[in-house]
């Protein structure tokens, strides 16, 4: 009989039943969320990559693919490369376009026709003659309108293209065609304006002027095939460019399997023995070479080590969500156990061995492990959707994450069981103890729980603090923490109101909460500890995720500088001082760098020399203003004095106001001035070093050695020991591009934006580990209400039977409620106290909680007066939630049953 009802038990007390099915579906969620955030962190990153690189020139910034050869293939060998790039995995068909490249110092490329000559170049790009209105596969070539009237020709008019060797001579090398039409061209630019508008036209390749390489040479634009017989006629040089575009939307597989093939395809096209290798050799004029141009590899690298990190950072944390939740399953489970202690007892008389219970226990929550299983599965989507990575792609459930789920499940089912086990055996011992008159061992729970919270301080504490937050014990310091200081809150307080004498009138609700508070102080007490140190926590959590946040955001300015930087090799030398130092645009600001030493000390060290007036306004200064004294020396930099000012950012010895020498590369030295020293400064962590110096370009080039001086001609990019570039912007990748194209300078340089460099060092993985924190926070919230909630009916059941007494002598039922909402009131209030004190010694300790500690400024908690707000508004919900029990309860009881009942 007791096995048969067994499955349908906990659905005769429903509220043990929601208590047991919330901790089941929070061990299912919390084994599912860590494996499902890691996935989830990894496609968000590879999807911030690849939209922080959309628009980049094809390269190493770029997810898109060009492959490039230089021969013209036979129809057969084209067929072989076209299949392989359509075969490669997330990508659009390719779009083939080609240039020739033969122009040099000593060769021209030129249109002839009528007696006159003009620079003019072949190209071709797919579906470019038809834009113009002309027919693929009709022979001639269009030229811009004002390079056929220099040449006289009208459409159909025969002319020549080819090349012209001015080195020895005038020897000219010309193919004859015809003008099939001509076409406009758009403003600053030699394509034509119907070409102009295209999304990607801007990263097309057009073949530049020798003469001057920022300019490109007008194009002479044929068809594919008299394209390819021009070209090799004419011996002109082909480049041939088949563009690839990712898919915005690939899955971090797709992408992983796409970087496979393209390797694959690069190393192919060097092998003979591969039918790629062989269809290459087969090419005129000469054997073809194909390239491979992509940063898809880096791309993804980098995305797989920020999920790599994020699931590293999350790993302790969802360690910790796990033990709780088991804690919390077992803890609701024997709180069931103890009201049914004398039904135990009568199971035990009557020969039920505790396996057996322990087997009962099984069937009875087998339905609570089918309910949790798919209900955890949706709470560990709707935890990580929530507070997880940011991602646009939604959550994927896979095999694996269903299988975790029931593994969970039958774990949840398995840990029910073997606990109503052990609680039925040590049930039975402590009755068969107090049968025979002995007396209990009483543990010092409390000297343990100190000792315990020492020992792990003085681990964690002597840990690097760079180490410090990945260490197993690290997560458990917070936890003894706020256990210690409930605990001892709880007793000062207790042991305070059993010596204080009570103030409440004889009578009032509040005379009868200390009336009955006080036979019953230790189980108060200990009901207030946990609720305090489910508070504690979460008020820390609420504190560790925005010192996390704001930490990161400090930590990315010190790495990326502002919100997008480009190299820049050339475009700001040998124009003098205006040139070197002035903003190419509004919201821009240039950026020097070099190495030096700063003797005693060894090795090279980052310097970077900066205009302070725009710098300001455009550097990244983070979030917790950490970096505002960093902002204040900065200003400091043009000033006069005896030494160049500079600023020190990182490890350093050196104070404000002394005095010592740059030196560089041994060939000069500059005495320099100290007016700041600081952790951290924009761009500091850029380049590696153990100090990065700060000073004003301005001040800085009139004392440089001529060789390395930027102002002047000679120090041009190539040579060594120079000065490199930098343009910082707060614009957008595209938006900053725009802004250098209009002032004329070259975009060819590595741009890099700060959710790139946020993600290769590891800082957006903290950002989402930081969501797992406060994930982890609301569900000690949770737990602290449900604490409350047990203290309210644990307090009702317990006054059962005086509550029928006092009713009988006349004290009414809503009084009997707020008798026991100020009992929840004064357990919740000490709760409260002890939360804060808890957050005050964890705030004031040193941080534990920057996973990314060897780039500063360290991360550590952040209170805030919102977060007592939310802890004061969490308990007057517990007080009013025990006021809502004790109304329902004092008015639905039935004196004869209470009675009956023996209470």
């Amino acid at each position: 009989m007791l096995w048969r009802s067994a499955p349908l038990r906990l659905l005769r007390a429903p509220g043990w039943l929601l208590l047991v099915l919330g901790a089941a579906t929070l061990f299912v969620a919390s084994v599912v969320a860590p494996p499902l955030f890691a996935a989830t962190a990894r496609s968000t990153a590879l999807a911030d990559a690849l939209d922080a690189s959309r628009g980049a020139p094809y390269g190493s910034s770029s997810g898109d693919v060009r492959v490039t050869w230089d021969a013209v293939l036979t129809p057969e060998a084209e067929a072989v490369v076209r299949e392989r790039l359509e075969a490669l995995t997330g990508y659009d068909d390719p779009v083939l376009g080609a240039a020739g490249v033969g122009q040099s110092r000593t060769l021209s490329a030129l249109a002839v026709a009528n007696g006159r000559q003009t620079e003019s170049e072949l190209w071709y790009r797919d579906g470019a003659v038809t834009a113009l209105g002309g027919d693929e596969d009709a022979p001639g070539v269009w030229l811009a309108e004002d390079v056929a009237a220099d040449l006289g020709l009208e459409v159909g008019d025969p002319l020549r293209i080819g090349m012209a060797q001015t080195f020895f001579g005038r020897h000219k090398s010309l193919a004859p065609t015809v003008l099939a039409g001509t076409y406009e061209t758009a403003p600053g630019s030699d394509l034509p304006a119907v070409l102009a508008d295209h999304p990607d036209a801007e990263r097309w390749f057009l073949p530049p002027d020798t003469d001057d390489p920022s300019t490109t040479t007008p194009l002479a634009i044929a068809g594919r095939a008299d394209f390819d017989r021009l070209l090799v006629k004419a011996g002109d040089t082909p480049l041939y460019l088949a563009d690839l575009r990712l898919d915005p939307d690939i899955t971090p597989d797709d992408a992983a399997t796409a970087v496979e093939e393209i390797q694959t395809l690069a190393d192919d096209a060097f092998d003979g023995s591969t039918s790629l290798g062989q269809v290459l050799m087969n090419t005129e004029p000469l054997p073809a070479e194909l390239q491979v141009l992509t940063g898809l590899p880096d791309i993804v690298f980098a995305a797989d080590f920020a999920a790599t990190s994020a699931r590293d950072q999350v790993t302790p944390y969802g360690v910790a969500g796990q033990v709780l939740a088991a804690a919390l399953l077992v803890a609701a489970w024997v709180l069931l156990g103890r009201t049914r202690r004398r039904e135990q007892l009568l199971a035990t008389g009557l020969g039920l061995r505790p396996a057996e219970v322990a087997g009962q226990a099984g069937l009875e929550a087998l339905p609570v492990a089918l309910v949790a299983l798919p209900a955890g599965l949706g709470l560990a989507v709707l935890g990580v959707v929530t507070a997880g990575p940011p991602t646009d792609a939604g959550i994927r459930i896979e095999q694996d994450d269903l299988g975790r789920a029931a593994l969970a499940a039958g774990a949840a089912l398995l840990l029910i069981a073997v606990t109503a086990g052990l609680a039925a055996v040590a049930t039975d011992r402590m009755d068969r103890v107090s049968r025979l008159g002995r007396s209990r061992r009483v543990v010092p729970l409390t000297a343990a729980l100190l000792v315990a919270t020492a020992a792990v301080a003085v681990a964690v504490f002597t840990t690097d603090v760079v180490d410090r937050s990945s260490t197993p014990v690290t997560m458990a310091l917070p936890v003894l923490v706020a256990a210690t200081v409930a605990v001892l809150v709880a007793r000062s307080v207790a042991w305070l109101r059993g010596r204080l004498p009570g103030r409440a009138r004889p009578g009032s609700a509040r005379w009868l909460a200390t009336r009955r508070t006080g036979p019953v102080v230790r189980e108060v007490t200990a009901l207030s500890a946990v609720v305090a140190i489910a508070l504690g926590l979460f008020g820390y959590a609420l504190t560790a995720h925005r010192g996390i946040e704001e930490g990161v955001a400090d930590k990315t300015a010190a790495v990326a500088g502002a919100s997008t930087v480009i190299q820049v090799a050339e475009d700001f030398r040998a124009g003098g001082m205006k040139r070197a130092v002035t903003p190419p645009g509004d919201g821009t600001t240039i950026i020097w760098r070099r190495g030096v030493a700063l003797p005693p000390n060894y090795g090279n060290q980052p310097l970077m020399a900066i205009d302070p007036a725009s710098f300001d306004a455009v550097a990244d200064w983070g979030a917790t203003g950490e970096l505002e004294e960093a902002r204040a020396a900065a200003g400091r930099l043009d000033e006069r004095a005896k030494g160049l000012a500079v600023v020190l950012a990182g490890d350093t010895d050196a104070e404000v106001g002394d005095q010592a020498v740059l030196d560089f590369s041994s060939e000069f030295q500059i005495p320099i001035r100290v007016v700041g020293v600081t952790d951290a400064f924009p761009g500091s962590e850029t380049e590696t070093g153990d100090v990065t110096v700060i000073t004003s370009a301005r001040r800085l080039f009139r004392l440089v050695a001529p060789t390395v001086d930027p102002r002047r001609k000679k120090a041009n990019s190539g040579e060594a020991g120079v000065f490199t570039s930098e343009v910082w912007s707060g614009d957008t990748a595209a938006g900053l591009r725009h802004t250098l194209d209009e002032a004329g300078v070259s975009t060819d340089g590595d741009l890099v934006t700060s959710t790139q460099a946020g993600i290769a060092a590891g800082l957006t993985a903290s950002t989402w580990a930081a969501g797992y924190v406060l994930a982890l926070g609301v569900v000690m919230l949770v737990l602290a209400l449900g604490g409350a909630l047990v203290l309210a009916l644990r307090l009702a059941d317990r006054d059962a039977v005086s509550d029928v007494l006092l009713s009988r002598m006349g004290v009414r039922a809503p009084e009997l409620a707020r008798a026991r909402a100020w009992e929840v009131a004064y357990a919740v209030v000490t709760a409260l106290v002890a939360a804060l004190a808890a957050g005050a010694v964890l705030v004031a300790a040193p941080t534990i909680i920057d996973a990314t500690a060897a780039l500063p400024p360290l991360a550590r908690p952040r209170p805030d007066l919102v977060d007592v707000a939310i802890l004061v508004l969490a308990v007057a919900a517990m007080v009013l939630v025990a006021w809502l029990v004790g109304a329902q309860r004092a008015g639905r009881r039935h004196p004869a049953e209470v009675l009956r009942g023996g209470g």
